[in-house]
């Protein structure tokens, strides 16, 4: 696991109106885990002349699927048909459209608590015609204590940043007076840049950033 502390200079120091002196100070991680666990939603589809053909088509893939998730260990129960649908299919000949048959497909909902056989499931599915991945998250049954003690990592790294300011302007640190967790935007996540990485290098197969920021303010007290 990978835990980056930034303590980031971002400092509001002031007096307020009833003449109370304190420190505002931001604390920062970023920490990596890994993920243990997939949600995902994967089109299937097949176009024939037909509609008894692409049916017909569709219903193969479905079942080639299905056992292709058997061999890879995962429990049946793991794929959900969301939604089924046959209708005309058209391609551009020139500036106009023109028939070339129907396409039926489905939508799947596919929910694994192992990635064990994570990365066959996938060269299965880029390998193979008609499938599609239009959306997928991991997450980790470990995020939940991760986030935590990130939290009060950030806590602490902002009490850290506060102690150097009030002892650069001859004060001395004392209680917290206010906490609060800030939101942060995630950075877009590239799952392919991510398995490239040298499995040598120590890091996880499947990682998952965790970015924690928060502000504390802390009583200023006389030396």
């Amino acid at each position: 696991m990978k835990t980056t502390a930034i303590l980031v200079l971002t400092v509001i120091a002031c007096m307020a109106s009833a003449g109370e002196r304190f420190v505002s100070t931001i604390g920062t991680v970023q920490r990596e885990i890994p993920a243990d666990r997939l949600a995902m939603t994967l089109e299937v589809g097949a176009t024939e002349k037909t509609i008894e053909a692409s049916v017909a088509s569709l219903d193969r893939l479905l079942e080639e699927f299905g056992a292709q998730i058997t061999a890879l260990k995962y429990p049946a129960t793991a794929v959900t048909v969301k939604e089924r649908k046959t209708q005309k299919a058209r391609e551009w000949n020139g500036q106009k459209q023109v028939d070339i048959g129907f396409s039926s497909s489905a939508t799947l909902s596919l929910s694994l608590l192992s990635l064990t056989n994570y990365s066959k499931l996938l060269t299965y599915i880029g390998t193979h015609e008609g499938y599609e991945i239009p959306w997928t998250r991991m997450s980790s049954s470990a995020e939940g204590s991760a986030r935590r003690d990130a939290i009060a990592e950030a806590l602490r790294a902002a009490r850290t940043k506060a102690v150097l300011l009030a002892e650069e302007g001859g004060a001395k640190l004392g209680k917290v007076l206010e906490v609060t967790e800030e939101q942060v935007e995630q950075p877009e996540f590239s799952y392919s840049a991510r398995n490239a990485r040298d499995p040598h290098e120590g890091t996880a197969a499947y990682p998952i950033e965790i970015l924690v920021r928060v502000r504390a303010k802390f009583e200023l007290n006389e030396k």
